[in-house]
């Protein structure tokens, strides 16, 4: 397998193009679950059971750590790219 430098560098901008969308659904995703879990628990004042489901909020947490990840990896992307 054999490709130039110049082949190298447009791989890792696709890459991190494929790397900033994922980042911004996830972002947007996050937003959306966080709107979600402050209606609810608006809601959850008003009656005597919780309506926030813990799932919801565990998605929450999944989202921010994939979030870091994203982050991480958006900069391991761009030191390699550096480092060419």
């Amino acid at each position: 397998m054999s490709g130039s430098l110049g082949d190298v560098r447009g791989e890792l901008a696709g890459v991190a193009e494929q790397i900033s969308n994922a980042g911004q659904f996830a972002g947007l995703a996050a937003a959306r679950i966080a709107a979600a879990v402050e209606v609810l628990a608006g809601l959850g004042e008003q009656h005597s059971e919780p309506v926030l489901p813990e799932e919801l909020r565990r998605a929450a947490d999944e989202l921010d750590r994939c979030l870091g990840l994203i982050n991480a990896g958006t900069l391991a992307v761009a030191d390699l790219d550096a480092r060419l």
